[in-house]
């Protein structure tokens, strides 16, 4: 799909011979053919890379600039706050006239900036890109906020249950798993991005003005801050982590507690009862009438002592 913007310059519908670089400043290429690829590079004179040019992970692959043009690349991209999709790569191509950016999944960040920029009419190519950048790290945050709310509340609930059985912890562990597969693929996302608009940043290139990099300092700033957020909720998910498989450590050891004690406090009576068992003729406190409930009595006591020391230790 090839959208340009802004589409009341020309519509995105008007064939390739239409287009006119000077009247569009966006070219927003997603899952393109070869045809669409060709169509922006006609429009705008670039050479559009292929999708394992921008999904190299190797820095002078991923962020150079040659001549007028910056390739910008993020190898892993995604924005979902759900989705189990892979991230993708993500690529853009920036001049002074003229934005083309190349990805390969839906974006939520670019559904909001593509309406961003379609109020403003005003909109350049370097407003464009960072309106795009600002707007995955407004995203980010406000999704990272969104961890962070569940991480609380299954944070209490773990803690203010941990008397319940260790088998009502299999969903709350599955759940940290989940929020950590979250925060794992916006992290890959963002250390990108950081990258992006350091090099957009303080590489100062000729097409950026003074407030555009106002701008990006602001985002490479806002960028740092989230990655100490993203460090903090690391921090507690791997505490909550530690804390439920603790939980479950400590029932698993009341369980061999319960086990030990059995199997110690029944010793005594099964060596008496293996002894009265042996038949021998010379066993006179067998012979009487009271030497059936004596050896039982007996047993019992046994079995019971060892109970009564387990306790008074305060292994009970």
């Amino acid at each position: 799909m090839l959208k340009i913007y802004p589409t009341t310059a020309i519509p995105s519908s008007k064939p390739a011979p239409t287009m006119e670089k000077n009247h569009a400043v966006w070219f927003d290429l997603l899952n393109p053919t070869p045809e669409e690829k060709q169509q922006a590079a006609d429009a705008t004179g670039l050479n559009i890379p292929e999708r394992d040019q921008i999904s190299g992970i190797e820095l002078s692959s991923r962020i150079r600039a040659e001549g007028d043009v910056l390739y910008l690349n993020i190898p892993y991209f995604s924005d979902a706050a759900h989705s189990n999709e892979a991230p993708t790569p993500l690529g853009f191509l920036l001049t002074s006239d003229v934005l083309v950016s190349l990805r390969y999944s839906d974006s939520q960040a670019f559904d909001l900036a593509e309406s961003r920029i379609e109020k403003n009419t005003d909109v350049t190519s370097i407003d464009a890109f960072i309106t795009i950048m600002e707007t995955i790290i407004n995203l980010a945050a406000d999704q990272m906020e969104a961890i962070a709310a569940e991480l609380g509340q299954l944070s209490h609930e773990v803690l203010a249950g941990a008397g319940k059985r260790s088998s009502s912890l299999r969903e709350p562990m599955l759940q940290v798993a989940r929020l950590e597969s979250r925060l794992t693929r916006m992290r890959s996302s963002l250390i990108g991005v950081l990258r992006v608009v350091t090099f957009a940043h303080d590489g100062k290139p000729k097409c950026m003005d003074m407030p555009s990099l106002a701008r990006l300092l602001l985002a490479k700033n806002d960028l740092v801050a989230l990655n100490e957020f993203d460090a903090q909720l690391t921090d507690k998910l791997q505490f909550l982590l530690d804390a439920i498989l603790g939980i479950i450590n400590t029932d698993q050891n009341e369980v061999m507690k319960v086990l030990t004690v059995a199997s110690v406090a029944g010793i005594p009576p099964v060596i008496l009862a293996g002894i009265w068992g042996m038949n021998f003729k010379n066993m006179p406190e067998l012979a009487t009438n009271w030497g059936y409930p004596m050896a039982l009595l007996t047993m019992l006591v046994s079995c019971i002592l060892p109970l009564l020391w387990f306790k008074r230790r305060g292994w009970l």
